[in-house]
């Protein structure tokens, strides 16, 4: 007969390491995705080499797409997926998946790019965020001047856009 003791002190084990661990993959459209057995065992799954393709294929929550059906199951499993992607590509995020996806986006040098739901940011805004981080706005967003100043001691990026939209939404 299983000890249940023991049996649930293991499964507290491996939780407690999983949410120490995280994986990392990069994105290549011809090959395949990794297994799902990684959702089991790691919190974190870091996909590197993220293209617009696969941004644009995941919003739309095409799911003939195997990666858009493998980070939507590992969703399910409560991993937490970090896209990295290169910088330029950030125009072609749709601010809703900024705002509202339980997915984070990172430029390829480590900058962790956020976004502002309300009209008025504030300094409080910035603080909260990492240094270097950076910061999509639209144009219907203003700054205080503390934010701004904070802005720059903290070496953070804006990125204003000229409306909510990315540029292939138009």
């Amino acid at each position: 007969m299983i000890n249940l003791d023991s049996l649930v002190e293991k499964v507290m084990s491996q939780l407690a390491k999983r949410q120490h661990q995280h994986y990392d993959c990069t994105y290549q459209a011809t090959v395949s995705v990794p297994d799902t057995q990684i959702f089991l065992d790691y919190a974190t799954v870091v996909i590197t080499n993220v293209s617009i393709e696969l941004l644009t294929a995941l919003y739309r929550l095409d799911t003939d797409n195997a990666w858009v059906a493998w980070i939507l199951q590992g969703i399910d499993y409560q991993v937490t997926f970090q896209l990295s992607l290169n910088e330029l590509a950030v125009h072609f995020i749709p601010r809703k998946m900024l705002l509202d996806w339980p997915i984070l986006f990172i430029t390829n040098r480590h900058q962790l790019v956020q976004a502002l739901a309300h009209r008025v940011v504030t300094r409080q805004d910035l603080a909260a965020m990492p240094d270097k981080s950076l910061v999509v706005v639209t144009r219907d967003q203003h700054l205080t001047a503390e934010a701004t100043d904070l802005l720059a001691a903290k070496d953070m990026k804006l990125q204003t856009r000229t409306d909510e939209d990315c540029i292939w939404q138009k």
